[in-house]
């Protein structure tokens, strides 16, 4: 899926810098990639979505990372370090594809891009004993011989050494591309986790306002998975919540649901692999047994639950002083007309707006944050804000992999141009 072009493309005397970003799905099946102009540096920084792509995934690949990534999916060392070497292989060289797509659709020469950021779900591993790890699924190396351009990735990594939670790491990014510096908005993720994002108003001059970001709890894969059993498997999800419609809130359920432990959970709150659902639907499918409710009542209540547990995070978990001023959605929930009708019921007097009417398409959102990550990099920004992942200090996020020796000496000119954030003492240590 093409999207078509907003900014201006560059002329001869562009000062823009121009970067690609890609995002892999959290199932590894599509890859976004946004093409992104910038002016300006560091905080000042002002990126414009130029240009966009969706390609899906092979469907060898997406297996392979099924095998590597599913819960109990162990096994011999060997083979999965076989298993894991081709998914990285195939996966750089669909990125490089989709990478020489994307510029070929925009018009735009290989050499004016100045880097490429890539984030994509990892591999993440740890436990209650032992501190959690991220492996990227990217092979940096890979993606920048075949494209000749600088690469930036594995962004969690210096946020867990940090001591944070790897995530959320794409606040600074989103606050820069959807921020208003007369509103605070609030950005409300509703994908397979919910996810709510506080972009406080204000301007960079004396840097960035109050921000913050959590998981709210599950997402949109707790209603896709009760439509899938409602059909038979023949609806992945209910279009436009017209099935959900059909039900009953069952206010017992409701109450059951809002009442789990997750929700007294105290922010920093995330998890790299989300929200599972699963607890919330076996939990109401035996309920439901016993009970006698209908898979339409389920979705109903299910479909309460999601507003239901957005406004008492909002409530809950933003500070007290913290004005919200619009309401700005994004994810596959914002197709959902049920769930956005009890949101708007639960927010009366806030406006409601999609990511599109903003200038970004939903789909392009993950991929843009990427590249503004990597421009953070290269202008050397600490991009993890301590308060949204835990981590002791913020710190520069990503490893930069050289690519042409052409496009590698470009970006040493530009880095050498800019100036790094004055940061306090303490975050030097």
């Amino acid at each position: 899926m093409a999207i078509p072009f907003r900014a201006d493309p560059p002329g001869p005397a562009d000062s823009r810098r121009w970067t690609v970003g890609l995002f892999v799905s959290s199932d590894c099946t599509r890859i976004s990639a946004t093409l992104v102009a910038a002016r300006g540096q560091a905080l000042q920084l002002h990126p414009e979505v130029a240009d966009g792509l969706i390609v899906q995934v092979p469907a060898e690949t997406a297996q392979l990372w099924r095998q590597l990534a599913e819960p109990g999916a162990a096994r011999d060392g060997l083979e999965t370090l076989a298993a894991l070497g081709s998914l990285r292989t195939q996966l750089a060289d669909v990125e490089a594809s989709v990478v020489d797509a994307l510029l070929d659709q925009a018009g735009m020469a290989p050499a004016q891009i100045l880097v490429i950021g890539v984030h994509d779900p990892g591999l993440w591993g740890g436990n209650k004993a032992v501190r959690e790890s991220h492996l990227g699924l990217s092979d940096p190396a890979r993606l920048a011989e075949a494209t000749g351009m600088n690469v930036v990735d594995a962004f969690p990594g210096r946020d867990l050494a940090a001591g944070g939670q790897g995530g959320p790491l794409a606040i600074l990014a989103e606050w820069t591309l959807l921020g208003d510096p007369r509103q605070s908005r609030v950005l409300v993720d509703l994908g397979r986790t919910t996810r709510l994002s506080y972009l406080g108003a204000g301007t960079a001059e004396r840097g960035p306002p109050r921000l913050l970001a959590f998981d709210v709890g599950p997402g949109m894969l707790l209603p896709d998975l009760l439509t899938q059993r409602l059909t038979n498997g023949e609806q992945p999800f209910d279009p436009g919540g017209k099935l959900a419609v059909q039900g009953q809130r069952l206010a017992p359920l409701l109450d059951h649901w809002l009442a789990d432990p997750y929700f007294r959970r105290s922010i920093p709150r995330w998890h790299p692999r989300g929200v599972r659902p699963e607890r919330f639907l076996f939990d109401a499918l035996q309920r439901a047994v016993e009970a006698g409710w209908s898979v339409r009542d389920l979705l109903c209540t299910a479909t309460h639950f999601l507003a239901e547990s957005v406004a008492r995070a909002a409530a809950r978990d933003l500070p007290k002083d913290a004005p919200i001023d619009q309401i700005v959605l994004t994810g596959g929930g914002q197709q959902n007309g049920m769930l956005l009708r009890e949101l708007a019921s639960l927010f009366p007097k806030v406006p409601m707006v999609r990511t599109a009417e903003l200038g970004i398409e939903g789909e392009v959102l993950a991929p843009a944050c990427a590249a503004v990550l990597a421009l953070f990099h290269v202008d050397q920004v600490p991009a993890n804000l301590p308060e949204v992942t835990g981590a002791e200090v913020a710190r520069v996020l990503g490893r930069l992999t050289p690519g042409s020796p052409q496009s590698w000496q470009r970006l040493l000119s530009t880095m050498h141009g800019s100036r790094p954030m004055v940061r306090p003492l303490r975050s030097a240590i």
